[in-house]
C-alpha cells in the first residue's frame, strides 16, 4: 500500500515562470516536464509556469510507491505531467536559473535510482498590477512534486569504466526501458525509504539573496566598524545550538560573513542535520571521521553513499558497531599500539571536511563489494 514517507515545503522565486528541480549531487541534463509521452529526467528537470506566476510555492513528497488514484490530490489541484527522474544522489532541491538553491532538500531514497516523478499544479494567487490597477498580475502559483521508487539503476552506473560521477550517472540510463515485473527498492533493505519514528516538521527555509555572497563587514561603515564581539555576538544570535553539534571547525573567515550569509548558512545546516536524521531512522550508532577517511563509490562523500572507511583505533575491537559490514583489521601497529581497520559505511552528513557515517546495510554495502571486486 503507498504511503507518503516525508514531505517538505519550499519556495522559489522563477525566470518567466520557470524554475528548477535538481539533484543535490549536482549531476544531470536539464530535461522539460511532459516534453515527451513516458519522458526521461536526468537529475534535473525544468519547470515552468503557464500563468508565468513571479514565484512558485512548492511541497515535494517522497513515497514508497506509486500513489493510487485515491490518493490524488483534490481541486483545485491538475496534473501538469509526469517522467521517470534518475537521481544519481538521492537528494533533491529547487532552484531559480541564475541563483543558488533555495537550502530546502528533499531525501527521496537512495541514489543511483530511478524514481517516478509526478507533478500538479494549484491554486493561483494575483494582485493588481503595479503599472495598472485595472490589471492583475499572477504573483504565486502552488505546485506539488510527488516521487516514488521504479527501479535501483545503480548496476550499469558502478561497472562504468570511469571513476567520474558524470558519465557513471548517464549510465543509469541503461535500466529503461523498465523491464516487465521489475521490483522496486524495497523500504526493508533501504533506510532512506523509511520513515524517522520522530519525524522533523521545521520545513521552513529562510531564503538566500546570491547578492551578498560576498564577504562584508557587518553592521555597514555608516554605523561604525565593527568589533570582533559584535562579529561573534551575531554568530551566536544566528548559529545558536547549531555550533554545539557542528563536525569539524567552523569555516574560515566566518565572522566577516553579513547576517544573510549567515542564516543561509545556517539553513543548509539545519537541513543537512534532517536528511542526515532521515538516513538513519533506526538510530544507529554513528561515527564521525574526516571525510578523508571515506572512499565513497562515484560520488562523494556526499550524505546518503557508501563507501569504505579506514580508521586507526587503539585495538581490533574497536567501533565494531559502526565498521561492522565488511569488517577488516588491516594492519597492527606494534610500536603505536594502534591498530588500522576497515568497514563499510554509509554517510549521514558531511561538514567542514567532517562525516558523521553509520555502519551499512546489506543493500548499501552490496555496491561497494560490487566495485571492489570489478576493480580488484
Amino acid at each position: 500500500m503507498p504511503e507518503l514517507i516525508r514531505g517538505v515545503e519550499d519556495e522559489v522565486p522563477t525566470s518567466y515562470g520557470g524554475f528548477g528541480l535538481d539533484d543535490a549531487s549536482g549531476l544531470g541534463d536539464d530535461a522539460d516536464l511532459g516534453s515527451e509521452p513516458g519522458g526521461i529526467a536526468l537529475g534535473s528537470v525544468e519547470l515552468v509556469s503557464k500563468v508565468r506566476a513571479r514565484r512558485a510555492r512548492v511541497r515535494m513528497e517522497a513515497w514508497n510507491a506509486e500513489p493510487g488514484v485515491e490518493d490524488a490530490p483534490g481541486a483545485p489541484w491538475a496534473a501538469a505531467g509526469q517522467v521517470v527522474y534518475l537521481s544519481p544522489g538521492g537528494i533533491v532541491e529547487l532552484r531559480c536559473p541564475g541563483l543558488s538553491p533555495t537550502g530546502q532538500k528533499l531525501l527521496l531514497g537512495p541514489p543511483f535510482c530511478a524514481y517516478g516523478l509526478r507533478v500538479y499544479t494549484g491554486a493561483v494567487r494575483t494582485r493588481p498590477a503595479a503599472w495598472d490597477d485595472s490589471e492583475t498580475e499572477t504573483v504565486e502559483e502552488r505546485w506539488l512534486l510527488r516521487f516514488w521508487p521504479l527501479a535501483d539503476a545503480a548496476g550499469p552506473a558502478l561497472r562504468a569504466d570511469s571513476e567520474a560521477g558524470g558519465p557513471a550517472a548517464v549510465r543509469m540510463r541503461e535500466v529503461l526501458p523498465l523491464a516487465r515485473g521489475s521490483r522496486a527498492p524495497q523500504p526493508g533493505q533501504w533506510p532512506a525509504l523509511r520513515p524517522h519514528p520522530w519525524a522533523d516538521s521545521a520545513t521552513s527555509v529562510i531564503r538566500y539573496d546570491p547578492q551578498v555572497d560576498r564577504l562584508e563587514r557587518v553592521p555597514s561603515a555608516e554605523a561604525g566598524p565593527s568589533t570582533p564581539d559584535d562579529d561573534w555576538r551575531r554568530i551566536d544570535e544566528v548559529l545558536g545550538d547549531l555550533r554545539y553539534d557542528m563536525l569539524g571547525n567552523l569555516p574560515r573567515n566566518l565572522e566577516s560573513w553579513s547576517r544573510s550569509r549567515l542564516e543561509y548558512y545556517a539553513t543548509r545546516l539545519r537541513v543537512d542535520r534532517r536528511i542526515g536524521r532521515e538516513l538513519n531512522p533506526d538510530d544507529a550508532p554513528t561515527l564521525v571521521l574526516e571525510a578523508s577517511s571515506v572512499r565513497t563509490v562515484l560520488i562523494g562523500p556526499d550524505p546518503g553513499h557508501s563507501g569504505r572507511a579506514w580508521v586507526w583505533a587503539k585495538d581490533e575491537n574497536a567501533h565494531a558497531d559502526v565498521l561492522s559490514a565488511g569488517r577488516q583489521v588491516v594492519a597492527r601497529d606494534a610500536i603505536r599500539m594502534n591498530t588500522l581497520l576497515t568497514g563499510i559505511v554509509t554517510i549521514l552528513r558531511n561538514e567542514n571536511d567532517f562525516v558523521e557515517v553509520r555502519a551499512a546495510t546489506e543493500a548499501e554495502a552490496a555496491r561497494v563489494i560490487t566495485v571492489e571486486r570489478l576493480r580488484g
